[in-house]
């Protein structure tokens, strides 16, 4: 005789099990806490409409199947279904329960309350009529029911082209007040931040016209628009009557977010500039899904807008990663905030879209991640602005700087002494206070270039300069006027003050030593100085030092020639 498997036993105990009828669920006493019923329910899909007379006798026959999750989250598209709730009030009188049902975009929701077979309430809402209970901003569907003393009996018919996401509690007067309370202030505090962010950076724009600022809180205010769309505040306070933008606004505002958010991203990261095939295709791709998105809505094709809205969304966020690394790679500074940001936004979209698709755990947590993840995104894109900007100002500053400043000595070139020159000619000629002007240069400073070399002439201009610096007030105006020559203009300085002063630089640029590649070298200058009296414009005063600067090296060079020496 064939020996028997010994798998085989165990084969038929399992077949035993799956063949045995699902146990019943127990009743649901109600209770003054709140908590998630999802546990406590059984669900029977129906893909063609049935009669609540035909879902009790599904139900008496066993068809419904106990829900697996604290919330029933069936994703898009799903099938209308039917949910049982056994309900047991354990007191003897009627208590009064708020049903807290579904989220704001479920197109409809028929509730039915038995009780020894008889209908004590039947409540309609949803998102497809206008004439039912609408959603309660950020809180779903809010459906009264008077609970009978013992046992009663709760029938929900759900249908929605939108994920069908349906959330369930039964909630006290005190519970309703409480989670109102807490979604009115999370919300506000959301809002209020992203308004406050939104405004700042059109200021900005305003003021600066960087564009950046712009294209930024374009994108916070499709984020907002999406925000009040999906949790029913627009569905209440903007388009209350329009069941076309109840249906479509959802989808519309995710594809316009996507689009804004990497429209902001091209331009922020210099994406043409750094990787102009790559920008390309990011903006052709943008602008293909919106255009898809246009079409749908135009043929009203609901589902496959909703499929192609949280496409582009999770594509979106995964692209904005992507850009952050390539331009992190290209050294730019800035892309490491906006990498943080992206993370951040990925994280709380990725994980709010794949809790209302049912494929993570759904909770409070999971699906205001995203409102989370968008509070710290536009928090590190903020910052990521005004790294930019600071860098930008620096930019500015460094081009206003080589602009007006030589580059080699660092004193002000001919431009910038002209305008700050006239400035300062300007206030002492009003206030009837002397100005004094110094013009010299460095004696036989072609023979040092032609001797030393260019860098020795360069090294000698640079020595002057400190020279300059150290014995000059900051109040003075330094200037290489070009090629070895300097101007010093002196303002409350008398001309005699400034005589001496020229002296001064004298011997400290004779005493100069300087290695050179054939020994030592020493310089010397020859000075003109002259006084602002007798002189209507700069430009005279200006000549006028020139022509003493002439005289001095006339004269023998390495001397001052001013109104009070003897020598000029």
């Amino acid at each position: 005789m064939t020996a028997r498997p010994a798998w085989l036993p165990w084969l038929c105990w399992l077949a035993w099990l799956i063949a045995l009828p699902a146990p019943a669920l127990a009743w649901y006493e109600v209770a003054e806490q709140s908590q998630p019923l999802g546990l406590h329910l059984s669900l029977l899909p129906t893909p063609e409409p049935i009669s609540l007379a035909a879902a009790i006798r599904a139900r008496q026959n066993g068809a419904f199947q106990p829900s697996q999750h604290d919330v029933p989250r069936l994703g898009i598209g799903a099938a209308a279904h039917w949910l049982y709730l056994p309900l047991f009030n354990p007191s003897d009188r009627p208590l009064r329960r708020t049903l807290q049902l579904g989220k704001a975009w479920v197109d409809q929701l028929d509730v039915h309350l038995l009780s020894n077979g008889r209908l004590l309430q039947q409540l309609q809402a949803g998102d497809d009529q206008l004439r039912g209970l609408q959603a309660t901003p950020g809180m779903g569907y809010l459906l009264a029911l008077e609970l009978p003393p013992g046992r009663s009996e709760l029938y929900v018919h759900a249908r929605s082209t939108d994920p069908l996401v349906l959330p369930m509690r039964l909630l006290s007067d005190s519970d309703v007040q409480q989670a109102s309370a807490a979604v009115q202030y999370s919300y506000g505090a959301l809002y209020g931040f992203l308004l406050a962010l939104m405004a700042y950076n059109l200021m900005l724009w305003a003021g600066l016209k960087d564009r950046n600022n712009l294209n930024y809180s374009l994108y916070l205010g499709a984020f907002i628009l999406l925000n009040l769309s999906y949790t029913g505040h627009a569905g209440a306070w903007l388009w209350p009557d329009s069941l076309f933008l109840k249906r479509y606004a959802n989808p519309a505002m995710m594809s316009a977010a996507a689009w804004l958010g990497l429209h902001f991203a091209r331009h922020f990261l210099e994406l043409d500039a750094h990787a102009p095939r790559l920008a390309r295709a990011v903006s052709r791709g943008a602008t293909t899904s919106v255009l898809l998105m246009l079409l749908c809505i135009g043929l009203d094709w609901h589902a496959p807008a909703l499929w192609l809205a949280f496409v582009s969304v999770l594509v979106y966020t995964l692209l904005m990663v992507l850009l952050g690394c390539i331009c992190l790679r290209h050294g730019q500074v800035a892309a490491r905030y906006f990498l943080a940001a992206t993370l951040c936004g990925m994280l709380g979209t990725a994980l709010t879209d794949l809790s209302v698709w049912g494929l993570v755990p759904f909770s409070t947590l999971t699906y205001r991640a995203v409102d989370i993840g968008i509070a710290l995104e536009a928090s590190l894109l903020a910052l990521a602005l005004a790294y930019q900007m600071r860098q930008h100002q620096r930019a500015l500053r460094r081009a206003q700087s080589l602009a007006y400043s030589d580059p080699l000595t660092g004193l002000l070139n001919r431009r910038a002494f002209i305008e700050q020159g006239n400035a300062l000619w300007s206030t002492t000629r009003r206030h009837g206070q002397p100005l004094t002007l110094i013009m010299f240069d460095l004696d036989h400073f072609k023979r040092i270039n032609d001797e030393h070399g260019h860098d020795m002439g360069d090294d000698c201009l640079t020595a002057t300069a400190r020279v300059l610096t150290q014995q000059c007030r900051a109040g003075d105006l330094l200037a290489r006027w070009g090629g070895e020559e300097f101007l010093l203009l002196l303002p409350a300085t008398r001309v005699d003050e400034a005589v001496a002063l020229a002296e001064r630089l004298r011997h400290a640029i004779a005493s100069l030593t300087l290695e050179s590649r054939v020994g030592q070298l020493t310089l010397s200058a020859s000075f003109g100085v002259v006084s602002r009296e007798q002189h209507t414009r700069l430009e005279e005063l200006i000549s006028s030092a020139d022509e003493r600067l002439y005289r001095a090296k006339q004269d023998g060079r390495n001397r001052v020639c001013g109104p009070q020496t003897d020598y000029c």
